[in-house]
């Protein structure tokens, strides 16, 4: 067989290290959730797919509220345009109250407080977008607005347009009755169940996400920092610190 010793055959057979041998378990298991992760996302499509099935007897669950043309704007030739152009910015309110109010704590006392409804506000990915469907004749009415938002003790800058003319819409109030329900598979409820079991017996989520997205958490507010922990150093090149370092040497201290 010739002179071969244990060692050389041990390096030219196949035999697998134990840091190979580790890092082919956990890639095989990073598979496996990947693997289980569009499962997931197959059934969540598989049922929202699912046909409506009509309701023997269609009964009344609250009311809704929508916008509808005034009537003088109904008679009026321009009927039709702003008919078409309320179809893309109308908003529907749901609630078990017809009077569509709430109870709002106020010095002390519990008063009822009107809900507030306004026409949709068009962000700025919707103005030009083919699907959304504003025509240059449509957007001759609506205004652009930014407005600040102080969340979380950080300044952040809102951006949308809103329509000008909102008088021409009123408010309309409805029995809202369902007539149909979500048509219900037992076999994808039964493994969407089984899945989701597992996910959150193991704690996986975390784990999924970070194998998708790179990190396992939502980032609020990323761009901007708190000011205590801004970090002055962050992003500087060793050109910027030698030119802050040569200012600073320029610098008259009065001596």
């Amino acid at each position: 067989m010739g002179n071969f010793t244990e060692n050389d055959y041990a390096f030219a057979s196949r035999f697998k290290s134990h840091r190979r041998k580790k890092r082919i378990v956990k890639k095989d298991f990073d598979k496996q959730l990947l693997s289980v992760f569009e499962r997931e996302r197959e059934l969540f499509n598989a049922k929202k797919d699912l046909p409506l099935v009509p309701l023997e007897i269609p009964y009344q669950q609250g009311w809704v509220r929508f916008f509808v043309l005034r009537e003088d704007v109904l008679r009026s030739p321009q009927a039709k345009f702003f008919d078409n152009l309320l179809m893309k910015i109308n908003t529907y309110n749901y609630s078990n109250a017809k009077s569509f109010s709430r109870r709002v704590k106020k010095k002390g006392k519990r008063v009822l407080v009107k809900e507030h409804q306004e026409l949709y506000r068009v962000y700025p990915h919707q103005w030009n977008c083919p699907k959304f469907g504003l025509t240059d004749k449509e957007k001759g009415y609506f205004t652009y607005v930014e407005k600040k938002s102080t969340t979380f003790g950080r300044v952040r800058v809102h951006s949308y347009y809103v329509f000008t003319e909102s008088w021409r819409y009123v408010l309309r109030v409805k029995p809202y009755y369902v007539t149909h329900r979500k048509a219900i598979d037992v076999e994808i409820e039964s493994e969407l169940g089984w899945i989701e079991n597992k996910i959150m017996n193991f704690h996986l989520r975390g784990k999924i996400d970070k194998l998708k997205r790179g990190y396992n958490r939502y980032r609020y507010y990323d761009e901007d920092e708190k000011p205590r922990y801004c970090n002055p150093y962050k992003n500087k090149s060793l050109q910027e610190f030698y030119e802050d370092y040569v200012d600073e040497k320029s610098i008259d201290y009065g001596k």
